[in-house]
């Protein structure tokens, strides 16, 4: 089993509420099986957008193609191109998403094969347990439920078996590839027909637990079995608070360039550390009040951010948080979620962005937020108290598509300059997402 750090973070009393409602589904001595969605639920990345994963694929695809667009760009237009093209008729493989990606980059099958052996490898090195999915898992097992995993992954039955072993999760008693079953991929509940037939047993006796609401609550509670929602930790992050929106609204377009792959990587274990656990948002709070979380992503992320000068109240604020034994731990935690998951390879790229978490606790923050930290203030006065509200931009799973004026601006103004800054300011204001 994938051994990731012991982290210091307690869970809250809310957390610990929702967790003993969904023991106590999976307990009852009328559940004769336990059905897990394998993603989101069981396993996660440790990335906040898909982009960010394939990102790292970059310097295997460089070369290979004469195309100017970076591969990440590709991975994902060949994904959504499948999707249109094939899901009417049969379930979507890895290799339908790499025979579009061919033909659109102009690699050779050899080529097409390497990428996809690369992809694999990489999944099965970074796929982490979801820490609330494996208390749940365990509880299933010692009940001596039978345990029967879905999948949705396009990724081959094997791949995905390594990964539920490196998880922990090998011991399941059915694995069901939903890729594998002779229906349209459309067809998104028809796993739902292979787990009662293997449940043998009433559909009353059966709970399944997954992260979309019409495809794992409502579609088993229509068949007569019982459901549990565990939301996918992303979205979860996302509706937190402001932070996020705010990120997208300041770098809309350079988001996803290699400067930033070390924030993407930062927000990616910030969505691990402080969502994996269901929970839900806090009023007037971007950090779901906790010491904790706001250690892990400003300490976490200051860490990483290099040539950055502080002013004397962001110096006040840091000091504060250092001396925070809560937020203190956060940044333990994260030191150690770093090292486990990631090791050197976060700061290899750019490091851009880094410290807009503190950026945006200073000018943007609730007060809720600033309370936690005021006893530790050596300058109370160095913090307004009268917060700004920020500018705010929808954030989707997808990287926003430049228009025809965004492409226009990266030839003549490459990211990184003064003048592109200004542009970027005035494409963010005005670009409708």
């Amino acid at each position: 089993m994938e051994k990731l750090p012991k982290l210091r973070r307690p869970l809250s009393s809310q957390q610990k509420e929702l967790m003993d409602k969904m023991t106590a589904e999976i307990s009852s001595p009328n559940i004769k099986t336990v059905s897990f969605r394998a993603e989101d639920v069981l396993m996660m990345l440790p990335f906040a957008e898909e982009s960010s994963f394939y990102a790292l694929m970059e310097d295997d695809f460089r070369g290979m193609s004469k195309k100017e667009r970076s591969f990440a760009d590709m991975r994902v237009d060949a994904a959504d191109a499948a999707e249109k093209k094939l899901a009417l008729n049969s379930p979507i493989k890895l290799k339908d998403i790499y025979n579009i990606l061919m033909k659109q980059s102009g690699i050779s099958e050899e080529q097409r094969d390497r990428l996809m052996e690369r992809e694999c490898q990489l999944y099965l090195q970074y796929i982490i347990p979801r820490e609330c999915g494996t208390a749940l898992f365990s509880k299933a097992a010692d009940g001596n439920k039978k345990i029967i995993v879905t999948s949705t992954s396009v990724y081959p039955r094997d791949t995905v078996k390594k990964a539920l072993e490196k998880c922990g999760f090998g011991n399941c008693n059915i694995f069901i590839l939903h890729s594998e079953l002779n229906v349209p991929a459309a067809a998104d509940t028809a796993f739902l027909d292979i787990v009662m037939k293997k449940a043998k047993g009433k559909p009353s006796s059966v709970l399944h637990i997954g992260s979309d609401v019409k495809t794992d609550v409502e579609a088993p509670i229509l068949k007569g079995a019982k459901a549990l929602l565990l939301q996918s930790a992303v979205p979860l992050m996302i509706k937190s608070g402001r932070f996020r929106g705010y990120v997208q609204a300041q770098h809309i377009y350079e988001y996803d360039s290699d400067s930033f792959f070390a924030f993407r990587c930062l927000m990616g274990l910030y969505c691990c550390y402080g969502f994996g656990w269901p929970q839900k948002k806090t009023a007037h709070s971007d950090f779901c009040s906790d010491s904790h979380m706001l250690g892990f992503l400003i300490l976490g992320g200051m860490s990483l951010a290099k040539d950055v000068s502080l002013t004397p109240a962001q110096q006040s604020i840091v000091n504060a948080l250092e001396a925070c034994p809560e937020a203190a731990e956060g940044f333990e935690d994260f030191k150690d979620m770093r090292d486990a998951v990631f090791g050197d390879i976060i700061t290899s790229h750019g490091t851009k962005g880094c410290e807009l978490p503190l950026i945006f606790l200073e000018s943007y923050a609730y007060q809720g937020d600033k309370d936690i930290l005021a006893q530790y203030l050596s300058d109370t006065g160095a913090w307004a108290k009268n917060a700004k509200e920020p500018e705010l931009a929808p954030v989707y799973a997808h990287k926003a598509k430049k228009n025809a004026v965004a492409r226009l601006a990266d030839k003549l103004f490459p990211p990184g300059t003064r003048v592109r800054t200004i542009a970027d300011d005035i494409l963010s204001k005005s670009k409708k997402i």
